[in-house]
């Protein structure tokens, strides 16, 4: 019995020898294709299933108990058909060339536990393996093992039932958990560091590790490609001596011999060297030391960044700063940035010099309504009277929002262009322009149109309007009238016998005389809306909207018997002094087709009417479809 246990025992240690050797063995094979290292894996088990069965105990004469179906089984589960192949026909080769009574039993018993493990691989391929399906498969080895006492002797099966099978089945679930975690640590650290290693490898930084004296110990493809080494290998056990100058390789040992001592890293070391291409590019590096799991150090590791492009937009940046900030400065417009909130998050000098009152309060962090408050305190800004307070600011807050102009009055007399402009991030700029000299300009400009328009309508002897502004508000006023249905007078003024009167007292005196009417006739018009006009030598005019014939009949009439009054010598003239007759034409209400031509007809058939009827008289008519005709003395 003691004999039974050791051999279980070294069969045992067997089976740990051979899946812990696979492990080791897994790393230095990571570079073999698929297929063939599941194949090593088979041979691998069947090698160690091999080497079970040499330490078999035979515990009937042909009848040997061993742990070679937890390796079978592992290779199947844990390495596909291919090694299952392998395993189970090395294994199998050897168990026939063993021979005996249970040759049979042991070789059927291979190929179910080899099933087993590929049923219950298909079964779990769509999770992850761990521990539960490892512990799945030792049940299944376990319960096949088991199944070895039905297929053996009868007589031999008893004895071996009550003594042998059920510890030879706990040792192969022991050694089944046992291969199968092994072998599962192996894999996972190897794909670890596979995965670790591809990284490395594939990074477009530059990895390194060194031993204490600043020899290369690893390095990726990065820093292979840079130094022109074939591979990483060629570069183990290299220094910085023989990659880069004497000058540059002392200096990075003494770094990295100081890192060594303080066992302190270093971190953003900056250099401008070469690459290999001969082009100047900056690096940054960082450097920490490594230690133990005992804490012991060991070497240090190193990684370097290409930041060439990162110095170039760094420097573009600063570049665009700087310009930046150059052309705020020299920039004559105010400039400012305003958030969604309606805070100030920047602006120029220049923003706030345009607002004398409030440019102090104009700083990042205050907000719009409390700068517009203090501009109707201080009365930095000229406001319409008519504009609520509150209103106003309500409307300048609502332009943030959207892009707007306005010009606005200062209380110095300044002008000033506000634009603003929302962007894409919902903030706002706002641009200030001094508009004061083109503002100037406009307003002369006005003023200058206004006085030649004067010009134009003016009658430069008597002050009246001309002839050109009568025909013009004549369509105006006529249109009016007609659409609100009001009266409107015409009065058409001719001097009594005046060029008796040029003819005698010469044109001078003509001159002043038809002055002297355009006053009488101006004083005559008592409202802001009746015009005077000089209509033509010595014929004048007045326009009276929204007046009817007996309003029309008493100006015409006033005017009439204040140059009569004012007693002008006139020896041409019947009386003997200065006259006027007048003729009167209106529109009544009822009138709505009117047109100027017919009124102005309508006028001097009635002036020449008062002047048949001996003149210094006001003859009227009022235009209808029917005119009715009065005349006064």
């Amino acid at each position: 019995m003691t004999s039974f246990w050791q051999m279980l025992a070294g069969n045992l240690a067997v089976v740990a020898l051979f899946v812990l050797g696979w492990g080791h063995a897994r790393y230095w094979l990571r570079a073999v294709r698929g297929p063939i290292r599941s194949a090593l894996f088979g041979l691998t088990m069947g090698v160690g299933a091999v080497s079970s069965m040499l330490m078999a105990a035979e515990v009937r004469p042909g009848l040997f108990l061993d742990l070679r179906f937890s390796l079978v089984a592992v290779s199947a589960f844990l390495g596909g058909p291919v090694a299952a192949a392998v395993a189970t026909a090395l294994s199998a080769g050897w168990r026939l060339g063993l021979g005996g009574s249970g040759v049979v039993p042991g070789l059927l018993l291979m190929v179910a536990t080899a099933g087993a493990g590929l049923g219950l691989r298909v079964l779990t391929a769509r999770w992850n393996t761990d521990l539960t399906q490892v512990v799945a498969l030792a049940l299944c080895v376990t319960l096949l093992v088991l199944l070895l006492t039905v297929a053996v002797p009868v007589d031999a099966m008893l004895s071996a039932l009550a003594i042998y099978i059920y510890p030879t089945a706990a040792l192969n679930f022991a050694a089944t958990i046992l291969a199968g975690l092994v072998v599962l640590h192996a894999r996972r650290r190897a794909a670890e560091r596979d995965l670790l290693v591809a990284a490395l490898d594939q990074s477009p930084n530059f990895f390194y590790v060194k031993d204490h004296h600043s020899r290369f110990v690893a390095v990726n493809q990065r820093v292979v490609d840079f130094n022109s080494y074939s591979s990483a290998k060629a570069m183990i056990g290299k220094t910085d001596f023989e990659l880069t100058t004497p000058e540059r390789a002392q200096e990075l040992y003494e770094t990295e011999q100081a890192i060594l001592r303080s066992g302190k890293g270093q971190y953003g070391i900056e250099e401008h060297i070469p690459d290999k291409a001969g082009t100047m590019r900056w690096f940054s590096t960082s450097k920490v030391p490594l230690y133990s799991p005992s804490c012991e150090l060991i070497g240090l590791a190193g990684v370097t960044y290409d930041v060439t492009e990162d110095k170039q937009l760094r420097q573009e940046l600063i570049d665009s700063r700087n310009m930046l900030s150059f052309a705020l400065a020299e920039m004559s417009d105010g400039l400012a940035m305003f958030d969604s909130e309606g805070r100030l998050e920047f602006c120029n000098e220049q923003y706030r010099e345009c607002f004398p009152y409030t440019g102090k309060l104009r700083q990042p962090g205050a907000h719009m309504r409390e700068i517009l408050e203090e501009v109707i305190k201080s009365g930095e800004q000229v406001i319409e009277p008519t504009t609520a307070p509150a209103e106003w600011i309500e409307r300048i807050l609502a332009n943030l929002n959207r892009e707007s102009e306005e010009i606005i009055s200062l209380f110095d007399g300044r002008w000033l262009q506000v634009r603003t402009r929302p962007t894409s991030e919902s903030k706002t700029l706002v641009v200030v322009t001094d508009v004061t000299r083109l503002k100037q300009a406009e307003l002369a400009l006005h003023s200058a149109t206004d006085k030649l328009n004067e010009l134009v309508n003016t009658d430069a002897l008597t002050g009246l309007l001309n002839r050109r502004a009568f025909d013009s508000a004549m369509d105006t006023e006529i249109g009016r009238s007609g659409r609100a249905g009001s009266p409107m007078s015409l009065l058409l003024i001719d001097v009594d016998r005046f060029k008796a009167y040029n003819d005698q007292y010469g044109h001078v005196s003509g001159d002043e005389c038809l002055k002297l009417v355009a006053s009488h006739l101006q004083r005559s018009l008592k409202r802001s809306a009746d015009l005077a006009v000089r209509y033509g030598g010595e014929e004048f005019a007045a326009i009276l909207p929204e007046t009817d014939e007996d309003g029309a009949y008493l100006v015409a009439e006033a005017f009439r018997k204040s140059l009569a009054d004012a007693r002008i010598p006139h020896e041409g003239s019947e009386r003997g002094i200065l006259t006027a007759s007048v003729g009167v034409a209106t529109y009544m209400p009822d009138n709505f087709h009117r047109s100027a031509s017919e009124l102005i007809q309508a006028a001097d058939e009635a002036l020449y009417s008062a002047k048949a009827a001996g003149r210094d008289r006001v003859f009227g008519t009022r235009v209808k479809a029917k005119q009715a005709r009065y005349a006064h003395e």
